[in-house]
């Protein structure tokens, strides 16, 4: 089955002072999940970020680096997960998989259904505390333009032997982590031969092993965090190489990220080889769609927060994308009821869910009645029986391919409901 929408999930900088502050009913639709991540910020004694996300005078990122960087981390989280929560319940938008950039694959996770976006705060935090008991070198970390291979040759041309490469991007971008001192080396070693450089708004290097004794410590304290099984196929793990299973240990995933690469490029490249073509960020910013637009340049993009204060509004943002995610799902929903015969058992479902809703005797909804020209269906009920119909199959999560189908009949839309249950691998029994 195609599967044809994403979730990015940036790290750390993608932050926006009042970045809600302008999207009027919608900034209330959002402000229990930041509630909630608030709670846990008070825990660890930190001041909420509700008032930088909400107030457009929020303090700037340079600001909160120098001053409250811990407290920014939170805010980036806050912001992608609710603003993950505000695509799906008012825009209708959902993902088909997740995929986090560094500190965004807490909010990835979250979405995944790991983390309740509490725990997924409590991680952060936790994190935040194993990096100051065992704090890494002071420096931070240089974009440079070029592949991870030619990076590591400037590095050693530059002699900064504690430098790292910290992440791949796209082709022609990689990141390197270290010390200032060696990151301005590796900086004039770039200059001499052609190649851009730029200094990333981070408090510190990460993903290098550099932060061996700092995640051996997070390998402990994360185990007090409250974690379920994510949904299968969802979550793209940069450094598994894979989709996260049920089977895999994510406290040793988020432990090992620490020292390894975001090998985010070869990510992106493995979403868009399962059928994805549309990638929406989940930030403050437009980071990560930007590079994606770079490496796929026929993918379709959106960025809906990015100088979001002017609008109260983000339909016309994410008309582009919510058209590429019909036109993807219609043909596979058409597809699925046009290669299937209704299963008999889902049938009788689907005609005993149109009759509680529609509040007719059940003689009434035979296999051949129309929605519209018999039974009277406007779209507000239509939507309301597919809902139910897909719920009933826990299928509820392909409401926006469904939605995109051909039917007309009871047995047509039976007959949809029946291949989505077969193109997900699973019996109708079983997914009752």
């Amino acid at each position: 089955m195609s599967s044809g929408v994403a979730f990015l999930f940036p790290g750390q900088g993608s932050y926006l002072p009042g970045v809600f502050a302008g999207l009027g009913a919608d900034a209330d639709r959002i402000s229990d999940r930041v509630a909630e991540i608030d709670a846990v910020a008070a825990e660890y004694q930190l001041k909420p970020v509700q008032p930088l996300l909400f107030s457009p005078d929020a303090p700037a990122l340079g600001q909160l680096l120098e001053s409250d960087h811990e407290r920014l981390d939170v805010a980036i989280l806050a912001t992608s997960v609710a603003l993950a929560a505000l695509l799906e319940s008012r825009y209708g938008l959902t993902p088909d998989h997740v995929l986090g950039h560094s500190l965004g694959e807490f909010g990835a996770l979250a979405v995944a259904g790991v983390f309740t976006p509490a725990d997924a705060a409590r991680a952060v935090c936790e994190r935040h505390a194993t990096l100051r008991k065992a704090p890494p070198p002071v420096g931070g970390m240089l974009a440079v333009g070029t592949d991870p291979a030619r990076a590591k040759e400037l590095i050693a041309s530059a002699g900064a032997a504690t430098t790292a490469v910290s992440a791949h991007n796209a082709t022609k971008q990689s990141v390197v982590s270290g010390a200032g001192a060696e990151l301005e080396k590796v900086r004039q070693a770039a200059r001499e031969v052609g190649i851009r450089t730029s200094r990333l708004s981070v408090p510190g290097p990460f993903h290098t092993p550099q932060l061996a004794e700092a995640s051996a410590l997070y390998a402990t304290t994360m185990r007090t965090v409250r974690m379920s099984a994510p949904r299968e196929r969802f979550f793209y793990s940069h450094g598994l190489g894979r989709f996260l299973t049920a089977a895999d240990d994510v406290v040793e995933l988020m432990v090992a990220d620490m020292t390894r690469p975001v090998r985010f490029h070869e990510a992106v490249h493995a979403l868009h080889a399962e059928g994805v073509t549309t990638f929406v960020e989940c930030g403050a910013l437009d980071v990560l769609t930007r590079i994606v637009s770079t490496s796929l340049p026929s993918a379709v993009t959106a960025a809906p927060l990015r100088e979001s204060t002017v609008t109260s509004d983000l339909s016309d943002r994410l008309r582009p994308v919510l058209h590429s995610a019909v036109a993807d799902a219609a043909p596979v929903a058409e597809t699925a009821a046009a290669a299937t015969v209704a299963d008999a058992d889902i049938l009788e479902t689907v005609r005993a869910v149109c009759a509680e809703i529609l509040e007719y005797p059940p003689e009434v909804i035979t296999d051949d009645a129309d929605f519209q020209a018999d039974l009277g269906v406007d779209s507000l009920a239509m939507t309301e029986l597919l809902e139910r119909a897909l719920r009933t199959y826990d299928l509820s999560d392909m409401f926006h391919v469904a939605n995109a189908g051909n039917y007309d009949t009871v047995a047509e839309l039976a007959t949809l409901v029946t291949g989505l249950v077969r193109d997900g691998a699973a019996p109708a029994s079983e997914r009752r």
